[in-house]
């Protein structure tokens, strides 16, 4: 009889997922969502709308997601007997349905002030109807050990895919996204951080931004004053597509494939960002071009706007490299290796990475490594013995995590980054402030790196039946405002056209709302009125119909 096994990577900006024969561990299908069930635009939004909203409606909300997700692969769920997930702590958390409040609070005063037994997050195996997963009651689902409560099992997936605790040397490793996971290994002993960059890296809160999917542009290549686009097709596999003079966005060549671009990814983003720099195109915070656009292939643009949310979140990447540094006493030269994971470190050009900071400017032996979080919930339904033995490289690792919201270095160094990107203060005076807060100097660029590329995508096997994709993950949150006096302001005010108004009765599409990062709606109300914490989760309706 076939059996199947699922494994699956939630992340801050949306789920992937994939279905496995274990007779063989060949891989049927994948499916991944464009965005991510919960209101927000990172993972403290999640984290916001769990605590005040309620923890029970960001579970449903994401078990909703979860079981779309499995029906989407196209198995059959009653011979689903094995089940693996791998994210940060606070996706894993919700997906348990666990406590989630000591991961809200900093310190343990904090939390014990307020009664909180923060859970183990130990590996463990549960049933599907410990949770309201709708497959086989009797498969095992799996889930992996945090390292401490503040790194979790994505965390733990970096370190091991990239084997870096078991190295002499100093290596640095980063899964790029919404909250970056970051940690610097020095002879196997690691210091993390999770760096709330933003969702640019990811293509959202981008005008014309989008997840790594199909029609996706993923980078920009110049050939003299024009950009070649590169766009993901069906298989998420890069093809070379039109030609642009991004000033104009006349196509001077067409590609030689159909392949349309639908919107630009967090590469996509980087490599502009770093070309248009480059060429000139760009003037931090200004675009020099007639409509203060970059032109891109089929009406796909940046604005000046894009280009702060960009600046913000490169800048974290580089003020949490600095910040590391400074915590375990080296200096960024000092590192042997980085390793790039996720689906924005695997497509991105590491060359550009280094122009724009994304990794030390200095990085000289750079791995791609793809989604390792994925990879690793799939090394668990293939072997679940391995549950075990990552619970034992948990306990045995020597952690120290820096908290970038409380330490005085990060606020530091990013109130030099926004400096950079709002204010277009130059890098020599950036370098002239570090070196008077005793942080060091900013590198050298390096010119010649070697860059190892392990697969062609950052998911290598799609399987026999391939990629699906879901756009409408979200479903329907509502409140009935007492006080409206129906003026549609909170409407009107919406960026991402997420909410509806009806006779005082607002309706919110959960995936497309930017929940505690925005809260334009509440702020606009000029009745204040509307609280955004009111709202309540309606189960079962669709996106797509609201």
């Amino acid at each position: 009889m076939v059996e199947y096994a699922i494994a699956m990577d939630i992340g801050t900006s949306g789920i992937r997922a994939q279905a496995i024969d274990i007779s063989d561990n060949s891989t049927i299908s994948t499916t991944v969502t464009l965005r991510h069930p919960i209101p927000g635009a990172n993972v403290m939004d999640h984290l916001h709308f769990a605590v005040n909203v309620g923890r029970e409606q960001a579970h449903q909300l994401i078990m909703e997601a979860v079981n779309k997700v499995v029906d989407n692969l196209g198995v059959d769920k009653s011979k689903i007997v094995r089940f693996a997930v791998c994210g940060n702590p606070i996706q894993l958390s919700l997906f348990q349905d666990i406590e989630i409040r000591d991961l809200a609070f900093w310190g343990t005063n904090a939390v014990e002030r307020m009664h909180i037994t923060p859970p183990k997050r130990n590996a463990q195996t549960i049933k599907p109807g410990d949770i309201g997963l709708n497959i086989n009651p009797e498969a095992d689902v799996y889930i992996p050990p945090a390292i401490k409560h503040e790194i979790g099992a994505d965390a733990l997936a970096m370190l091991v895919k990239s084997d870096v605790i078991n190295k002499e040397g100093i290596y640095l490793v980063s899964d790029f996204g919404t909250n970056a996971e970051i940690a610097l290994v020095i002879d196997g002993e690691i210091y993390s951080c999770s760096a709330a960059a933003g969702p640019a890296m990811e293509g959202q809160a981008i005008e014309c931004g989008m997840l790594a999917s199909p029609g996706a542009i993923s980078d920009v290549i110049p050939e003299g004053d024009d950009w070649r686009n590169e766009v993901l097709n069906n298989d998420l596999k890069v093809e070379d597509c039109d030609l642009i003079n991004v000033k104009t966005g006349e196509v001077v060549e067409p590609g030689k494939t159909d392949t349309k671009a639908r919107g630009i990814t967090g590469t996509g983003v980087i490599a502009a960002y770093s070309v248009g720099t480059e060429q000139g195109v760009i003037s931090i915070p200004k675009i020099n071009t007639p409509d203060e656009k970059i032109n891109l292939q089929d009406d796909v643009y940046l604005s000046e706007k894009d280009l702060t949310e960009i600046g913000k979140a490169l800048g974290a990447f580089r003020a949490a490299h600095i910040t590391l540094c400074v915590e375990a006493g080296i200096d960024l030269e000092d590192i042997d290796g980085v390793y790039m994971a996720g689906a924005s470190g695997f497509y991105v050009d590491p060359l550009k990475s280094l122009t724009v900071g994304q990794i030390p400017a200095c990085s000289w032996d750079i791995y791609q490594i793809g989604n390792t979080s994925l990879a690793m919930a799939r090394d668990i339904v293939e072997n679940p013995d391995l549950l075990q033995e990552l619970q034992e490289i948990a306990d045995n690792m020597r952690g120290n995590h820096i908290t970038l919201a409380t330490s005085d270095i990060f606020e530091k160094i990013y109130g030099l980054e926004l400096a950079v990107c709002e204010q277009n203060m130059p890098l020599w005076k950036y370098d002239e402030w570090l070196e008077t807060y005793g942080y060091g100097n900013l590198p050298e660029l390096e010119e010649d790196p070697e860059i190892h590329r392990l697969f062609e995508s950052d998911i290598p096997d799609l399987g026999v039946n391939g990629l699906s994709i879901i756009e409408e993950v979200g479903t329907k949150l509502e409140n009935k405002v007492e006080g409206c006096v129906n003026c549609g302001a909170c409407v009107e005010e919406c960026p991402e056209n997420a909410l509806t108004m009806n006779d005082g009765v607002a309706t919110i599409r959960s995936d497309f709302c930017n929940g505690s990062a925005c809260l334009r709606c509440e702020r606009v109300c000029p009745q204040k009125v509307f609280l955004y914490e009111k709202l309540f989760y309606i189960e079962g309706e669709e996106a797509s119909n609201l």
